[in-house]
């Protein structure tokens, strides 16, 4: 058994025997990565496969009446809208179920199981599939009927965000004052959105070439990817941190609509892992833009414009 496994089995020991996640076992758990192969990715997957398998333990769950357990299971991403503390809860509500479920030897199955399941999805080419304005995942325009409902949204404007309980929002500043998009701070990283003006239609094929010198000219270094954000660009861009220049792990990202182009700027220390982060995929793909809000705005001279958002009073 590799240690991934080892690491999994023993939280699962670890909270039958004391009823709660010791701090080592919430620690080595790594629950929230999303770009390897980490304990708490294996009973989660795990905790999946066991409903899978069988009906009465998906039943449980369901009579439970815990919503945010069963959308795990289920596989519907909408549990992420948590903070730290309401996810780490939901963790540990997932690994009591496991081990009250499973013996020792029904647990060694699950989790060499749930090791496949995750390696399969790591390496797979679906990670790198597009999943963009593809009649199921936006980001949407206000024009569009209908927008999914379902999810809560902080209105800016011409960017609706969503709301991702624990993250925080902040402005996104251009020449003094001007707010021109929406930084969503999440943990330790963070998802910049920006909407520009693009009339003549599709530009996001045309521009990446420009951001990739911009970054090659600023000493960092860059080159094109794609996932499921679709075309992107990786980079490695200069900031000064603590007063000393070094390179932040950026993912670009972007998507054409009509008349405009949302960009994202996704930085932190696992931005350019081949997997994408669901909270960020989320946040861009159910983002939606409202170009009427722009309506009086004086557009600059550039070739694609960028839109000024409206920054609320209160959220």
């Amino acid at each position: 058994m590799n240690q991934v496994r080892v690491k999994a089995k023993e939280i699962v020991e670890q909270y039958g025997r004391d009823g709660a996640f010791s701090v080592q076992s919430l620690d080595s758990a790594e629950f929230g990565v999303w770009d390897r192969l980490t304990p708490g990715a294996l009973l989660v997957a795990a905790l999946y496969l066991a409903v899978t398998e069988d009906p009465a333990l998906a039943h449980q769950i369901e009579e439970s009446g815990d919503s945010l357990l069963s959308q795990m299971v289920s596989g519907d991403l909408r549990w992420i809208e948590l903070d730290t503390e309401d996810a780490s809860m939901l963790w540990e509500r997932a690994v009591a179920r496991l081990s009250a479920y499973a013996s020792s030897d029904t647990l060694d199955v699950l989790l060499t199981q749930a090791e496949d399941l995750c390696s399969e999805g790591l390496e797979s080419d679906e990670l790198a599939r597009p999943r963009v304005r593809d009649g199921e995942s936006g980001p949407w325009d206000a024009a569009e009927t209908p927008v999914p409902s379902g999810v809560k949204r902080l209105d800016y404007g011409v960017l609706k965000v969503p709301r991702l309980d624990g993250a925080g929002m902040h402005p996104l500043k251009a020449g003094g004052e001007r707010i021109v998009g929406v930084i969503v701070a999440l943990g330790g990283h963070a998802l910049s959105l920006q909407v520009f003006k693009a009339p003549s239609g599709p530009v996001w094929e045309t521009v990446r070439p420009n951001i990739i010198q911009d970054v090659l000219n600023q000493g960092g270094s860059a080159e094109e990817a794609l996932s499921g954000f679709g075309p992107e660009i990786r980079a490695r861009i200069p900031v000064v941190r603590d007063g000393k220049q070094v390179l932040q792990p950026t993912r670009i990202i972007g998507c054409d609509g009509p008349g405009w182009l949302l960009r994202g700027f996704y930085g932190g220390p696992a931005a350019l892992g081949d997997a994408v982060d669901p909270r960020a995929y989320h946040l861009f793909t159910q983002t939606v833009v409202d170009l009427s809000a722009a309506e009086g705005q004086t557009d600059s001279t550039e070739e694609i414009p960028e839109v000024e958002v409206r920054w609320p009073t209160r959220e």
